[in-house]
């Protein structure tokens, strides 16, 4: 699987009525960064998110993609921001983690950024990568953040507002444990950590799509990789009891790891309203993946 650029589960390549091709021919004509292909034939579609369009650009020094934002799909629980992804690439730069931003800015399709393409495979359930994704994540949670990120929902009380937020009309949650836990100090966290979103490279594994960063509770990033949903979406079913705890075991940091079991419900009720709002909106498979997220909770 092709690493594409995009947030969320995965979904069929974007078709000419949803601004793929002429896209590309507008964008290509633009020379957005010095040396990309300028011939739209070049431009390869990349598959795998259901947000945004991307593709994979010849370009002398090594391929680039080409990411063309659609803001208005974000939502509450996956932003969809720019801004954001541009200044977490430029903050990131030399760390190892995220790939390297070549331009940023807006045009006649809307905000766009380039970035080097990654060479690799994106994760694809593999077991021998799960302890370093953990400490992928970990080593994440204690980099410095840029200023101005959006803040992450922290702590019981803010859970329970974006779960209200997110769930459609009609829709509703079992009712959550009787508890209140305070926020914890926040920390950078990446608000997308799913296996599309995550590519083994020759030089190690690296994080793509920071469309959705965040200063928050760590905790988000792993109740967001360990989600049954987002397993069912991915890698067409959810992580295994033993793939769980390896991955837990491996981030090392047992505070963090007894508060994401403690928050355990509210996460799940989380990802049960955002899958329960696609599925409003006729996605089959994301109502599929709510009714695992429903029966964690029980």
């Amino acid at each position: 699987m092709q690493q594409t650029g995009n947030s969320g589960p995965p979904q069929r390549a974007q078709a000419p009525g949803a601004g793929g091709p002429d896209a590309a021919t507008d964008l290509a004509r633009l020379g957005l960064a010095r040396g990309l292909a300028r011939d739209p034939a070049l431009w390869q579609p990349q598959t795998g998110g259901r947000s945004n369009l991307s593709w994979r650009v010849p370009h002398p020094n090594g391929d680039c993609v080409v990411k063309l934002f659609r803001p208005a799909r974000g939502c509450t629980v996956f932003p969809n921001d720019p801004a954001a992804e541009a200044q977490m690439l430029r903050h990131l730069s030399g760390c190892d983690i995220a790939p390297t931003l070549l331009h940023a800015g807006d045009t006649p399709q809307g905000p766009c950024i380039v970035y080097r393409h990654i060479a690799g495979p994106t994760w694809a359930g593999g077991r021998a990568e799960i302890p370093r994704i953990a400490r992928l994540l970990r080593h994440l949670h204690g980099l410095p953040a840029p200023s101005g990120l959006r803040r992450g929902p922290n702590g019981t009380d803010a859970l329970r507002d974006e779960i209200a937020a997110q769930l459609p009309p009609g829709a509703h949650c079992p009712p959550l444990p009787d508890v209140t836990l305070p926020p914890v100090a926040p920390r950078l966290i990446h608000g997308d950590p799913v296996p599309g979103n995550i590519v083994i490279s020759a030089s190690g594994l690296r994080l793509i799509d920071w469309q959705c960063p965040a200063l928050g509770d760590p905790c988000l990033d792993l109740a967001t990789f360990l989600s049954p949903a987002m397993g069912l979406l991915y890698l067409g079913k959810p992580l295994d009891s033993a793939a769980r705890a390896d991955f837990l075991a491996a981030y090392g940091d047992a505070q963090v790891v007894a508060r994401y079991h403690a928050l355990a419900p509210f996460f799940h009720a989380r990802m049960a309203a955002y899958c329960l709002s696609r599925a409003a909106s006729g996605s089959a498979a994301d109502r599929r993946a709510a009714t695992l997220e429903l029966a964690a909770l029980a």
